[in-house]
């Protein structure tokens, strides 16, 4: 069974506030889908029927849905996930998220363990003032990395076969960090690395050299590194906005490219809207036997 994996940013609001966020979208009047259920019923079966609707237009074979949360902070509304997961489960969907990992609690960390085949942890710093430049930090509390680590043991408690991936973006504050020792006790499933992605500031971006010196400092784990640089990236993903409009980034990096909003006109027209390239999605994805050549 292979799944086409969509990326839906249910919010744009995030209890840290890092300067090179992408997670910044054209707004207008409305507002974002996750506090209305009635739009999230609309959009899970939107969503349902892409699969169907790829395979018609690409020429690939995709049986299913990996829905993958991600914000500004997936938790921070957690009621509303709840909602989603109760959508989604009857499409039988596949759920994963993207988190910072700060607001899990117990329920939280139970909820993940019993719902989700991969949660993502953002650790962008393991330096507590790297982490304060970069904004990683709520009240002056940066984040804290061995919290992460005991929390990602709680969910391997819940269920050992959880993939725990680590999404970490590289820039100028971080580049010469080892992060040997916390991938190791982390003992993650991926990690992904990304080159700071420019879209709303070039302060602090990096070159492919020094991107490429952080991956070769870990190469003891280049079985799970998964690096994409900013033209891996743009177009490889099917991304849904907080207020139900795909979006891709723009190849100048001049922010963000939008189709119309998908419950408005639906997923079949809104998916034509867009730049979505069918080859860069599998090599990222390592999905090349399952896509048409």
């Amino acid at each position: 069974m292979t799944n086409l994996v969509v990326n839906w940013h249910i919010t744009e609001a995030c209890n840290y506030k890092c300067f090179y966020c992408f997670a910044k979208w054209q707004k207008n009047e409305n507002r974002e889908i996750i506090h209305n259920n009635e739009k999230i019923i609309q959009l899970v079966k939107e969503i349902s029927l892409l699969p169907m609707i790829v395979n018609q237009n690409k020429g690939t074979n995709f049986t299913g849905i990996r829905l993958n949360l991600v914000g500004g902070e997936t938790f921070l509304y957690k009621k509303k996930i709840l909602e989603i997961i109760k959508e989604a489960k009857k499409y039988h969907f596949e759920l994963s998220a993207i988190t910072n990992g700060s607001l899990l609690d117990g329920e939280l960390i139970e909820m993940i363990g019993n719902e989700f085949s991969s949660i993502g942890f953002s650790i962008d710093s393991l330096n507590s003032n790297t982490n304060k430049e970069i904004g990683r930090v709520v009240k002056n509390t940066p984040m804290n990395i061995n919290e992460i680590l005991k929390n990602i043991q709680l969910i391997r408690v819940i269920n050992p076969n959880i993939e725990i991936k680590i999404n970490t973006v590289i820039n100028e504050l971080n580049k010469l960090e080892d992060f040997n020792l916390f991938i190791k006790n982390a003992s993650p499933t991926k990690w992904k690395i990304f080159k700071m992605l420019p879209i709303l500031t070039k302060e602090n971006s990096i070159n492919n050299e020094d991107f490429y010196e952080f991956i070769n400092r870990h190469s003891k784990f280049k079985k799970i590194i998964f690096s994409e640089n900013n033209d891996e990236m743009t177009h490889s993903y099917l991304m849904i906005d907080p207020l139900g409009r795909f979006f891709q980034n723009n190849e100048l990096s001049h922010g963000y490219d939008y189709s119309h909003n998908i419950l408005q006109i639906g997923g079949e027209a809104a998916i034509k809207q867009i730049k979505f390239n069918i080859h860069k999605f599998a090599k990222r994805s390592n999905l090349i036997p399952s896509i048409s050549q």
